[in-house]
């Protein structure tokens, strides 16, 4: 609540203000700092007022656009009318590919006006968004509701320079990004305005985020911070430690004081439900616990191999592959609060009653929230919610410990067989409503649409024409890849006695959304030209159509003579080691992304090729893993990057990013 009324007395103060001024963005980061400071040895930040004055000078930044962005949420496949373009935009870009080079800088575009920076800083709402970066102007205005990041974040810059933004979100480093938004560019600053645009400081709401061991998780942003184990290690057990579970953060992790927890469920529409907020001690003692295993999946687990020469992907992050994770998790299961809060559960479940005031969906949000307030959600359908079966938990428990901050602290959502997406941490509120999420999250991010739409053609101006053609991810198609032995790695295959080992073994993960059970995992070492059904390994019990957790897979693989020849004479030679599993519903993983690229970089799942070595002079056992500076050998499909894979998983940029070998020198120290 205080939250709230501190955001809405920063939209107040912006109104009376007027126009943002460096007294604005001055206030912002004072608000910001104030909202970190520790009193009485409590996080500030984390009180309900203490995060509200944090958001509230953000907000301020951008009061004239609150009409525009509450329309979005309640009607986001709609857009305002844009206005007329100035004389300046029209240098016929759209078709023009800008050559960027690893530094970021912009072309030189001396044909294009010079703009004073106190006009750029007049266009700053969504009737005109001006952005400068390095000494290029650029009016994005008809981009306001495609930004990936949400409008919000999109207007809070408007009208100021892009790279104090950036300093902090550093996944726009790119090239392809700046290359693409040379299309909306209309001029150029003075040298002295360019330096003058970049003076000033982005407040960066990460600090207070928990501390992470390097060695534990591979980067693939640093702010927010989403990082994947080595992959190797994903067969070390069947269920994989928290430490080494992957983590995906859309925001800034909330740090929550437990006693100060609260749980609001409500219902849109009279007599719903009894409205009802419950502390962390009220879930775990007023009813019973129940635990399930499960498998996450980020929905865009493997998104760095869809982004190569002839494809870009505009939304991060681009993981790798080892995005997917297996936990125990330990809470309540979401019928038996909503049992408590009046809903009948058990008739709706059975088809006796149909849910009142046609409630569908169940809407989710969490505590964190952007520098403007505006916080994580998602939905799902109500069906999965009052299944007796379908084990929807408020989650405290992760392999029977306490949730670490990273994976939602003190209480989250798990969905079993769904999306990672839509399983969120730090969960606040709970709402039945009969429409889904307006949240840019659930009716943005996270849609799958055909191979010929781009977001450079189709999805920058949102709405694209055919939003119906875009589903919204639920739950995600079957898929495996080989762990072990790892990508790029040596083997070595020599015996006793100086003989050849003539076998080698495959570990691997597999895993179907929905609950479908992994039925077989094919295997091959030739590139998928001769296939051999391996061994499954699944510990656990699961139902039928319940089958929540992954399947691990093994198989020993003899050589053949002609492999076996050419180790004799001493050659190394090369496999192509990769996997295809079949579910219940005989679906299996198609060869190449070819029949279902996307541009939002989701439900990836064709074969990952483990390009692997086998040397006659190692002794058998050992291993050589061909590492990354970062310590780990997670590589796309084929075993190599398209672009330079920098710290935070993308490209370096000089003026912005660390030595990542000597940050994790210094940590491991």
């Amino acid at each position: 609540m205080f939250a709230r009324q501190a955001l809405a007395v920063g939209l107040r103060s912006a109104s009376s203000a007027g126009r943002r001024s460096n007294y604005v963005r001055t206030l912002g980061s004072q608000a910001q700092r104030l909202g970190r400071t520790n009193t009485g040895g409590s996080n500030y930040n984390n009180t309900s007022f203490g995060r509200g004055l944090a958001v509230a000078a953000a907000a301020a930044t951008m009061a004239t656009a609150v009409a525009s962005v509450t329309k979005m949420e309640e009607a986001p496949t709609t857009t305002t009318a844009k206005p007329s373009t100035p004389a300046t935009t029209n240098n016929n870009n759209d078709n023009k590919f800008y050559s960027i080079a690893a530094d970021n800088n912009p072309p030189p575009r001396p044909e294009l006006p010079t703009i004073p920076l106190e006009d750029v800083s007049e266009h700053n709402d969504e009737e005109s968004m001006w952005f400068t970066f390095r000494g290029a102007v650029y009016d994005m205005t008809g981009f306001l509701q495609g930004h990936p990041g949400g409008a919000p974040r999109l207007l809070m810059a408007a009208g100021q320079d892009l790279e104090p933004f950036w300093d902090i979100y550093r996944q726009h480093f790119r090239g392809h990004v700046i290359q693409w938004m040379e299309k909306y560019r209309i001029g150029n600053l003075s040298k002295e305005d360019a330096v003058k645009a970049r003076d000033f400081v982005h407040g960066d709401m990460f600090e207070s985020d928990p501390k992470r061991q390097p060695q534990d998780l591979l980067p693939a942003t640093s702010k927010p911070f989403n990082g994947e184990p080595r992959i190797e290690t994903l067969t070390d057990s069947y269920l994989t430690p928290n430490n080494k579970f992957y983590v995906r953060n859309h925001l800034a992790v909330p740090d929550i004081c437990p006693e100060e927890y609260r749980l609001i469920v409500k219902g849109k529409g009279k007599d719903t439900i009894k409205k009802k907020i419950y502390k962390l001690q009220d879930l775990k003692t007023k009813f019973p616990k129940h635990e399930v295993v499960t498998t996450l999946q980020c929905a865009g687990n493997r998104r760095e191999d869809l982004h190569d020469k002839d494809h870009k992907i505009f939304i991060s992050p681009h993981w790798v592959v080892g995005a997917m994770s297996t936990a125990k998790w330990g809470g309540v299961r979401l019928r038996d609060v909503l049992a408590d809060c009046g809903l009948d559960v058990d008739a709706i479940a059975l088809g006796e009653k149909m849910p009142p005031n046609g409630i569908e969906h169940i809407q989710m949000e969490g505590y964190d929230h952007d520098e403007t307030g505006y916080t994580y959600g998602g939905s799902f359908p109500i069906e999965k919610a009052v299944d007796g079966l379908g084990e929807v938990l408020l989650a405290y428990e992760m392999n029977g410990e306490d949730l670490p901050r990273d994976h939602g602290y003190p209480v989250r959502v798990v969905i079993p067989g769904h999306v990672g997406a839509r399983q969120v941490k730090w969960v606040h509120k709970i709402i039945l409503s009969n429409q889904e999420s307006k949240k840019s999250y659930q009716c943005k991010s996270y849609r799958h649409f055909a191979p010929d739409i781009t977001f450079e053609k189709d999805l920058a101006e949102w709405p694209p024409a055919r939003l119906d053609q875009g589903p919204i991810i639920h739950e995600q198609p079957v898929t495996s890849f080989v762990c072990n032995p790892p990508q790029g790695s040596t083997i070595g295959v020599k015996g006793v006695g100086g003989g050849i080992k003539k076998e080698v073994t495959i570990k691997g993960v597999a895993w179907s959304g929905g609950g479908r059970k992994v039925e077989r995992v094919d295997v091959s070492i030739d590139g998928g030209t001769s296939w051999t059904a391996a061994e499954l390994y699944k510990p656990i019990s699961q139902r039928y159509n319940h089958h929540w957790a992954w399947t691990q897979f093994y198989l020993t693989i003899p050589l053949s003579e002609e492999i076996q020849e050419k180790l004799k004479r001493g050659e190394k030679v090369k496999l192509d080691v990769t996997s295809k599993a079949v579910d219940s519903a005989f679906n299996v993983q198609p060869e190449t992304m070819a029949p279902y690229w996307n541009p939002r970089g989701i439900a990836i799942n064709h074969w990952y090729h483990s390009m692997v070595e086998l040397d006659p002079t190692l002794e058998a056992g050992q291993v050589q893993r061909s590492e990354s500076e970062f310590g780990f050998s997670n590589t796309p499909s084929g075993g190599h990057f398209d672009r330079q894979w920098g710290l935070g998983g993308w490209m370096v940029d000089p003026k912005h990013d660390n030595d990542p070998r000597k940050e994790r020198k210094d940590a491991m120290a």
